[in-house]
């Protein structure tokens, strides 16, 4: 199989087999292939898994070097990347302070980079086109959403007004955060798992991330995670308050106007107002930690 023979001369390799599309298995264990078709992104994916790893105890997924210690081979139409395959679970909830510090590694190298390739734009909340539904919903209904987008509205303010005297503060570009799952740990050794899309300018992605490790793991392990990740240097006060702003944005409605958008039935909108209360005090949950730690960090700079 012509892919298999590539592999086999590029990477020295005497026993290659095809698992599926994306994984074969080798002489030197399970490996993963990524194929990539725009070569700037391929490059800002190799700097920030290379800037980021911190051996030999804290690693990004990096791309395995072929026989010219180059980070991809040219496959088809594009590129084609190697990366070791890991199947052992990582149990997030023991090591918050291990992902607090990757977290903050991967911020100090966004704020510093300079990629050629355009960051997604940043993401808005959509809590106001709310305003104009609200009045055909039911009355129980209405009245819980009529306080959301009071509070949204107040919310939104908030952050605004801590941003307004950040304008100039640069956003750091980073490989956008999904879920706990992105991170292993073998014996001793931390592992990130990149993904394979366009890089983010901000904290959207963060925010995200913070909240479903709070949902999974709970206040005390959120606490030492954004902890860890506030102590690097690279977490100013300034980058610590548009983390917080964006914290403070009252994305949960999102999910409401898509519901409306979608003419569910009253039954479905209720389940997903509920669904929406839940998010909000998980929201408030991790600002109230943010916002005690910014303070802790401020007392720290003044003595």
């Amino acid at each position: 199989m012509e892919l298999l023979d590539r592999l086999k001369e590029h990477y020295l390799w005497q026993e290659v087999r095809l698992v599926n599309e994306a994984l074969i298995e080798t002489e030197h264990g399970r490996k993963r292939l990524r194929y990539w078709s725009d070569r700037a992104l391929l490059d800002w994916h190799i700097g920030w898994r290379d800037a980021c790893s911190v051996s030999p105890y804290m690693l990004a997924d990096r791309m395995i070097r072929n026989k010219d210690q180059k980070a991809a081979i040219e496959w088809k139409d594009g590129w084609l990347t190697v990366h070791d395959e890991v199947d052992v679970s990582f149990r997030n909830h023991q090591s918050g302070e291990k992902v607090g510090r990757m977290i903050a590694t991967m911020v100090k190298y966004g704020l510093e980079a300079n990629p050629e390739v355009t960051p997604t734009s940043r993401k808005q909340p959509l809590f106001k086109q709310l305003e104009e539904s609200v009045a055909t919903l039911q009355e129980d209904n209405r009245i819980v959403v009529e306080s959301l987008l009071k509070e949204s509205a107040f919310r939104m303010k908030k952050a605004e007004m801590l941003l307004s005297s950040l304008k100039e503060e640069p956003r750091p570009i980073i490989d956008p955060l999904t879920e706990a799952k992105s991170s292993k740990m073998i014996y001793d050794v931390f592992i990130w798992f990149g993904s394979t899309i366009e890089p983010e300018r901000g904290y959207y992605s963060i925010r995200c991330y913070l909240l479903n490790w709070l949902k999974e793991n709970g206040k005390e392990s959120l606490n030492k995670l954004t902890a860890e990740m506030l102590e690097n240097e690279s977490f100013t006060r300034e980058q610590a308050i548009l983390l917080l702003a964006e914290c403070l944005k009252p994305y949960e409605l999102d999910l409401l106007v898509k519901e409306l958008a979608s003419q569910s039935t009253d039954r479905k909108i209720r389940s997903t107002i509920n669904d929406v209360t839940k998010e909000w005090e998980h929201s408030k949950t991790l600002v109230e930690v943010l916002s005690t730690l910014i303070d802790q960090k401020k007392k720290v700079f003044q003595t």
